[in-house]
């Protein structure tokens, strides 16, 4: 069974989109005195698509950058 490699710089760029996001809706929820279920919630939902979305931006230009 082969398995891609994957590059951990680029997941670790993906990564700091998705926590600054989070830390940020944290922050507002707060701010604005939400519960803290809801906002946990939402930075939870938010996080894996903001990942997904920028692991694959980064990567397509990664291997885009390469064919060039």
């Amino acid at each position: 069974m082969a398995y891609k490699k994957i590059d951990l710089r680029l997941v670790f760029e993906a990564i700091l989109p998705a926590l600054a996001v989070s830390v940020a809706v944290v922050l507002v929820g707060k701010a604005l005195d939400l519960p803290d279920s809801t906002v946990d919630r939402v930075s939870q939902i938010l996080f894996f698509p903001i990942f997904l979305v920028t692991y694959n931006v980064k990567r397509s230009r990664s291997s885009s950058d390469k064919a060039a």
